[in-house]
């Protein structure tokens, strides 16, 4: 029961979910309070639960004949797909409940805008993303929903946006682009290629191996060190501008190793003694990791303690977390 549950609201993705309405409210206001912490956080699940259970509602065809997907309750048939779809629509509408509590009573018209931008780019994405002609498109329309979630919790505190809000909803448009168009699309690459999906992956050239592997193009490689370059950049140029020099240093550092853990990542994918998935998962840690030191240390300490949870709890009941880690040990040791 509680591994159907696990698997149905992907919690092991939950932290990248929960840290953005927090993230965008502490970038307005840094004096958030806990108790609008937890709301945030308590909407975040229920857009988490929606853009999961709305996604594999609509790639549940590919889903089928995915073996990483084979012990999901709606690949097995736990799970059907009316309930699913029952599921993701209670979720749209708790989200809503959530909001009207009143854990932020000012700028309604602004808040519920966004959160509904928010639901509706991710519902184009489920759709469309795997079936667009031109994928990265679709990538971005994924990227935007996030970003509408990061500027939905800034709206929440009844403060301005500033400019450190367009710096975090930039980061994660990049992402995104990042996570969906590569990590994603070279997981699924030959089960995608086998079921005629379409994806940033296979559109710039990619193709499977016969051993199990994968064939990259100079298009892909380019692709993907472009989008690094934008994750190096909008840290290092944020804390230029929002920070003192001793942290510009450390955001130097930050982006640095992402780009060496995604150059070892385009390695795996080619060699697969590298182990392409440890790499990879060590590269979203990074990646998903650096927007917390944009707004973690200005923030009060029970707010902090609650992004950092919901950062750090997914991420420690993710088996994959831990093959990154010791693929780290090893090559330190080594």
């Amino acid at each position: 029961m509680l591994r159907d549950l696990y698997h149905t609201f992907r919690f092991s993705a939950f932290g990248a979910t929960a840290v953005l309405p927090l993230a965008g409210a502490a970038a307005a206001d840094p004096r958030l309070t806990l108790r609008q912490a937890l709301g945030l956080l308590g909407v975040a699940a229920a857009f988490h639960g929606f853009a999961y259970l709305d996604n594999d509602r609509c790639d549940l065809e590919l889903d089928r004949s995915q073996p990483l997907r084979a012990d999901y309750p709606l690949v097995r048939g736990a799970l059907s797909n009316a309930a699913a779809c029952g599921l993701s629509l209670g979720c749209v509408g708790l989200a809503y409940a959530l909001d009207a509590l009143g854990f932020a009573p000012r700028r309604t018209a602004a808040r519920r805008m966004r959160i509904t931008l928010a639901f509706g780019l991710l519902a184009i994405y489920n759709r469309w993303g795997k079936r667009c002609p031109l994928p990265p498109l679709t990538d971005g329309l994924q990227g935007l929903g996030w970003a509408a979630l990061l500027a939905y919790g800034a709206a929440a505190t009844g403060r301005p946006d500033g400019s450190l809000l367009r710096w975090l909803m930039a980061y994660e448009l990049v992402v995104i682009m990042q996570v969906n168009g590569i990590h994603g699309s070279l997981r699924d690459l030959a089960n995608d290629a086998a079921c005629g999906a379409r994806t940033t992956a296979l559109w710039l050239g990619a193709r499977p191996t016969t051993t199990g592997g994968f064939h990259l193009t100079p298009a892909l490689v380019g692709y993907a060190l472009s989008l690094q370059a934008a994750l190096w950049a909008l840290p290092y140029a944020t804390l230029c501008q929002l920070a003192p020099p001793q942290r510009r240093a450390a955001a130097c550092g930050v982006t640095l190793t992402n780009g060496f853990t995604l150059t070892l990542f385009l390695l795996a994918a080619v060699r697969r003694p590298l182990q392409p998935a440890a790499v990879g998962m060590l590269h979203l840690i990074l990646i998903l990791s650096t927007p917390l030191a944009l707004v973690a240390p200005g923030m009060a300490l029970a707010p902090r303690g609650v992004l950092l949870l919901a950062h750090g709890l997914p991420l420690l009941a993710n088996g994959m977390t831990y093959d990154a880690l010791r693929l780290l040990d090893v090559r330190t040791a080594g």
